[in-house]
């Protein structure tokens, strides 16, 4: 039904009402503004005068934070509510935000898809190996088999690491040759391999309850490049939240830059070698700072890969690696960079940000042949994990907004045809 002009009226003025009396619980007073009409010099030094007090009274004033003024809006808005019988029902169906809650959880939530995963036969999973599609796969293939490393971690996270540098350590720049490629499975028996034999002994037991549950059995060269990561992770979610308390929502946000699926992407589809690699690659207990520095380098890596090793080099004695290290001068002054990442404590990201990124430059480069993410290839010649049928693709970060053409505002047009975009 129409209703009257009187009584639409009075309706309008009450809502004038209540949004004036809402608003002013944190309105401030309007700047001054001049129109474009010409004004004398005089006249322009008074205003700016003037401004000037304005300005310096708005900065004595104490700063209004968004939870105080949502809590006066909140507030008010009860009042008015209940002092007058025409306001009543006129704010129903609005959702205020709740000044308390500070809906902390929901905006630093990393919100990964519950994959669905349903094993397909070979043929049939061909299709999804092609390209982009190989590597949304690998990254179901990923998500899949991630609660069956968790679950069955068993040993220190650096105990994996060293597994990991010894049986990437073979590999030489000049060549692409040896590398991360299941080959320490060969070389226990060497003597510089003998505190890896505990570790691998893990990665056997990980590896039989992945292949158990699988149509494509997993590579040993993954299995060891990947478990470190995991297992890492275990660790600093422990650590954090012996610090920060067991309800503490931000570790996912904080930690993101170690997130396997998000800043930290990992890598599959390392070929597994049939037989040991050459001898003497790697130094073995008695190496000097010097055999050290030369080592990382014939691997194509320097000071920081080699200082975030250190403390891992040897079983049972940290502080050894890192003596070794700081032999060189550079090696030092990045330890001692490492050092002050650490003083916050273990409630801070960048130690084990520094960790994950360091050990990823080993796992991703120094495998045979190289790289072959690098010069473009979007079809690289790895080991199939694809045959798998998932709930959609893993997000990823971006600079771009969640909308339609955001992604014409942050890069070039020629830039989006290289990808593929356009």
């Amino acid at each position: 039904a129409r209703l009257s002009p009187d009584r639409t009226r009075t309706r309008h003025t009450t809502r004038n009402m209540a949004s004036s009396l809402v608003g002013a619980a944190f309105t401030v007073a309007p700047a001054r503004r001049v129109g474009r009409a010409r004004v004398s010099r005089t006249r322009a030094s008074a205003i700016r005068a003037s401004a000037r007090d304005e300005a310096s009274s708005a900065d004595a004033a104490p700063a209004v934070t968004r939870r105080q003024a949502l809590s006066a809006v909140t507030a008010g808005v009860a009042s008015l509510a209940a002092a007058s019988p025409a306001f009543a029902g006129l704010l129903d169906g609005l959702e205020l935000p709740s000044p308390a809650a500070g809906d902390v959880k929901a905006k630093r939530e990393i919100n990964l898809p519950k994959l669905e995963i349903e094993p397909v036969s070979r043929e049939e999973g061909a299709p999804l190996t092609n390209g982009g599609e190989k590597g949304r796969a690998q990254q179901q293939y990923l998500k899949f088999i991630e609660p069956i490393i968790n679950e069955n971690v068993d040993l220190p996270f650096g105990e994996y690491m060293r597994l990991a540098l010894h049986d990437a350590g073979t590999f030489n720049v000049v060549g692409k040759k040896n590398g991360a490629n299941g080959s320490i499975r060969f070389e226990l028996d060497r003597p510089e391999n003998a505190d890896c034999k505990e570790a691998f002994a893990s990665i056997e037991r990980i590896k039989k309850k992945i292949d158990a549950v699988v149509t494509q059995p997993i590579s040993y060269a993954d299995v060891i490049a990947i478990v470190p990561h995991y297992a890492a992770r275990i660790q600093f979610a422990k650590d954090y939240y012996e610090v920060m308390g067991p309800d503490d929502p931000n570790y996912e946000f904080l930690f993101v830059g170690t997130n396997p699926y998000l800043g930290a992407k990992v890598r599959i589809g390392r070929r597994d070698a049939t037989e040991a690699d050459p001898e003497g690659l790697v130094p073995g207990a008695d190496a000097t700072g010097d055999d050290l520095v030369a080592w990382f380098k014939r691997m194509g890596l320097g000071p920081n890969q080699l200082c975030m090793f250190a403390p891992y080099l040897y079983k049972g004695d940290e502080q050894k690696g890192l003596d070794l290290a700081a032999q060189d001068g550079t090696n030092r002054a990045v330890l001692d960079q490492y050092a002050s990442q650490r003083k916050l404590g273990k409630r801070a990201p960048g130690p084990a940000v520094t960790i994950i990124k360091k050990f990823k430059d080993m796992t991703d480069n120094c495998i045979p042949g190289g790289n072959p993410y690098v010069g473009g290839d979007r079809d690289p010649p790895y080991v199939e994990y694809a045959y798998i049928r998932g709930g959609g693709e893993i997000p990823r970060v971006t600079t771009f907004g969640a909308f339609p053409g955001s992604s014409d505002l942050g890069s070039s047009k020629f830039a989006q045809k290289v990808r593929g975009d356009r």
